[in-house]
């Protein structure tokens, strides 16, 4: 009879709480089963790489630091005329794109880069580079430039390994007046963080709008039955049963009342997520900007990625401070 409030197992979250997304964090007011799906819609689940951090230095450099000589083999190739195959992947994936023509492996040799003509330099330093948040992949832009130093295009790179060794898998061509979308932190492939936000977005505001109303009709029912209790203990004031009926209903009113308020501020939250997440997109639209015009990508972060950046580095220094802390507690 008394039996109206749910047990939440709390285990699920607890395992998964270190795996839960910084911009999940601020959302530990919901209950463990909401919470545990908001965060996981939020990322497409635990230890996903949608949360648009970028891995380790030491992880990035692995790919990073052989691109540069990878991007000049395939440049001298280029223009020398031949062997720009040889910088790809053996890959039925492997892709050569300029305008409307992607050639696959078997075809890239027999293609003519613009941007590679007699006269023109690749920079040696990529523009942007980024490592896949799976690790799986990386994806680099480089500038080449006319001999009056004016920007001829952009090659937009992405590299795989093949028996450990990375080349490259796809290269897209971008000419002076060609628009180019900067690249950014990506978990699986180049632009699928900025898009999974915002869909992931507009998941959780569905889903806690519809959490909403149902926990609004509970709250009803529990305010309806506490007033029946009430008027039955009214009735017979000196039945023990009926004091304790109403003190389990008035124990669930405020445990409806508190589920509504977390799902109401949650929501808040959530509504503030799709707000970032469409600021976000337009700050990269916004950055999409003609070849000509890409060295403006140098140093270009989302809003988001800069917060992501900066508690980043504040927990790696919290860290620190605490590793030095001990040692020097040890040393003393």
């Amino acid at each position: 009879m008394f039996a109206r409030t749910a047990t939440i197992t709390v285990s699920i979250a607890a395992l998964a709480l270190s795996a839960i997304p910084v911009r999940a964090q601020y959302m530990m007011h919901l209950d463990p089963n909401l919470y545990m799906f908001v965060a996981m819609n939020m990322n497409s689940g635990p230890n996903t790489c949608m949360n648009g951090i970028a891995p380790p230095d030491k992880e990035i450099d692995e790919a990073r630091l052989p691109a540069p000589g990878i991007m000049q083999a395939y440049f001298a190739a280029a223009q020398g005329g031949s062997g720009k195959a040889a910088s790809f992947r053996n890959s039925k994936k492997a892709s050569w794109t300029y305008g409307d023509t992607v050639a696959s492996l078997a075809q890239i040799d027999a293609q003519a880069d613009p941007l590679a003509v007699a006269g023109n330099r690749l920079d040696a330093n990529a523009l942007r580079f980024f490592r896949s948040g799976d690790f799986q992949t990386a994806q680099g832009q480089w500038l080449v430039k006319r001999a009056d130093g004016e920007v001829a295009g952009l090659y937009d790179a992405v590299f795989k390994r093949e028996k450990k060794i990375w080349k490259l898998e796809r290269l897209t061509i971008f000419t002076a007046a060609d628009p180019v979308v900067p690249a950014m932190q990506y978990c699986a492939t180049p632009g699928d963080v900025a898009e999974h936000n915002m869909k992931s977005a507009a998941n959780q505001i569905d889903y806690l709008e519809k959490e909403i109303v149902k926990a609004q009709a509970k709250l009803e029912k529990a305010k309806e039955t506490l007033a029946a209790d009430e008027a039955a203990l009214a009735a017979k004031p000196s039945r023990a049963e009926l004091k304790e009926m109403v003190r389990q209903s008035t124990k669930q009113l405020e445990a409806r009342k508190k589920k509504l308020a977390d799902l109401q501020e949650n929501l808040t939250d959530a509504q503030k997520y799709r707000d970032n997440s469409s600021r976000d997109k337009a700050e990269i639209a916004e950055m999409t900007l003609p070849a000509a015009q890409a060295a403006r990508f140098s140093g270009f972060e989302t809003t988001t990625a800069k917060d992501l950046a900066a508690k980043k580095a504040e927990e790696e220094a919290k860290k620190k401070a605490e590793k030095e802390a001990k040692q020097a507690a040890k040393g003393s």
